[in-house]
């Protein structure tokens, strides 16, 4: 019972982070996908994909949407999925926290980064 309120506030909680990675699921031009509890974009790099395609990133998540420039499995899956966690407990501090360690420390020594790489595999 706790679990399942706490996991509902997570997704309350992240929201707005959630509703920015929706309109840009929308701009990608994909029918989505659900993946334990997350919304995917994954099925080809066209429209905003096609752009962060270009990248040197495969995908990126807001809240509870992931969105994929291939198909979210495996180690990527893994990685995006604690990224998502990430969302659940800092809900729209996440993004201004993230970008400002980004700044500070690059995008291999992110901390957010960190913990999503440790769970790659698992």
């Amino acid at each position: 019972m706790i679990r399942s309120v706490l996991g509902a506030l997570g997704y309350v909680w992240a929201l707005p982070n959630t509703l920015l990675g929706l309109l840009l699921g929308v701009l990608s031009f994909q029918r989505p996908r659900l993946d334990r509890g997350v919304v995917v974009f994954d099925r080809a790099p066209r429209g905003f994909l096609w752009a962060f395609g270009k990248s040197r990133w495969g995908a990126i998540t807001l809240g509870h949407v992931v969105l994929a420039t291939r198909r979210l499995e495996g180690r990527l899956r893994d990685h995006e999925l604690t990224h998502v966690r990430q969302h659940a407990r800092l809900g729209p501090l996440f993004l201004p926290s993230y970008l400002a360690l980004h700044v500070f420390t690059g995008y291999r020594k992110n901390p957010f980064e960190t913990a999503a790489m440790r769970s790659e595999g698992d």
